[in-house]
């Protein structure tokens, strides 16, 4: 029943990927020019992640201020097929290009020194110089990095005073975006574990980037297997698998990003980012003339850009009066939540968690 289920989300993606249609389906082909263009990887778009939300905010923002907009998603996973993805936007007239992810980083720092008369948006990650690793946010490039940590802590927190004492935590690749949920899912896990005066296990693991479903699911299902109850999974290229094998073994899920409760009822909540209301703040700007570019402008909880979803949520022990008490302390700052650049996981100083990095 809960294999059909999967089944059943993954046929309602797919009809919702088809009655979105292509570009060229949402908008005439016989309009040269697009102002706005978002570009995307080679996965699907209404997949109920950044892409989706990005594109639902950029569509209502395009038809409430009169300017045109088009989607172009990338042929296959590589840098050469990102590049050309920009390239055709900016040809077809893009003024604002929004570009979704880590997977963008390198080549958004060599597009914004190209097409310095194009502004562009970079969600969750900097232009990345890959011979250097260093960043650098170019005078027509605005950056938007959420504190992925303080959504981490909030889930982590959540999880264990919900009752979860064997815990796990999968993030789609080893990236900062990735990492900062995962040392902060830590944190928030070993806050409440002291609070309670328990001990909790956690089991971490980073995948590579290859995009192997299999082995995600083939992880999960031994997690799940072995006594993990939950897991919080990190990027739209594990949240199915885990899913998946959440159902096999009646196991639990934490998402991240956007509400993810509809994928699933294994799914207890989500880590939520206000993409969208990010995203038209910017392009509000842009129609202004006060594009923020050459900044880095980060959001967190107390800027009420993250949050833990609590209407859908199926916890039990963890309630929304628990929820506002933890809100409240990491929107003062009483909480200060570490991210990846502390180093090793070992820096944390754990004292009610033990980790076992896979």
């Amino acid at each position: 029943m809960k294999k059909l289920l999967v089944l059943a989300v993954s046929l309602i993606m797919i009809l919702a990927f088809a009655s979105c249609g292509s570009p060229t389906e949402e908008q005439p082909e016989e309009q040269i020019d697009y102002e706005i263009a978002l570009v995307t990887d080679a996965g699907l778009i209404m997949d109920g992640g950044y892409s989706e939300v990005a594109w639902t905010a950029i569509s209502e923002f395009g038809a409430e201020n009169g300017l045109s907009h088009k989607y172009y998603k990338a042929a296959e996973a590589s840098e050469e097929a990102y590049r050309a993805t920009i390239d055709d936007a900016v040809a077809k007239g893009a003024k604002v290009v929004i570009a979704d992810g880590y997977v963008f980083e390198d080549v958004i720092y060599d597009v914004q020194k190209e097409y310095e008369d194009v502004s562009f948006i970079l969600i969750d990650a900097e232009p990345i110089d890959p011979e250097t690793g260093k960043a650098k946010v170019g005078k027509n490039t605005a950056a938007v990095m959420f504190l992925s940590e303080e959504a981490g802590y909030m889930a982590g927190y959540a999880a264990v005073e919900n009752g979860y004492s064997q815990l796990g935590f999968i993030g789609e690749a080893d990236k900062p975006a990735f990492d900062d949920y995962g040392y902060g899912f830590l944190q928030g896990a070993n806050a409440a574990a002291s609070d309670n005066g328990v001990v909790v296990n956690v089991r971490y693991h980073s995948c590579d980037e290859s995009g192997d479903r299999e082995a995600v699911l083939e992880k999960a299902n031994e997690w799940y297997g072995a006594g993990v109850e939950v897991i919080f999974a990190c990027g739209s290229q594990v949240e199915m698998p885990i899913i998946e094998a959440a159902e096999l073994n009646e196991g639990d899920v934490i998402a991240c990003e956007t509400d993810k409760s509809k994928m699933s009822d294994t799914v207890v909540t989500s880590a939520v980012k206000d993409i969208s209301g990010v995203l038209q703040d910017i392009l509000q700007k842009y129609v202004r003339g006060k594009f923020p570019g050459g900044e880095v402008a980060e959001y967190d909880v107390s800027t009420e850009s993250i949050w833990l979803d609590m209407e859908t949520s199926k916890f039990v022990a963890f309630n929304e009066g628990d929820y506002k008490d933890l809100n409240k302390l990491l929107k003062n700052k009483i909480v200060e939540v570490s991210d990846h650049s502390i180093g090793e996981i070992g820096a944390l100083s754990l004292s009610n968690v033990n980790v076992d990095v896979e």
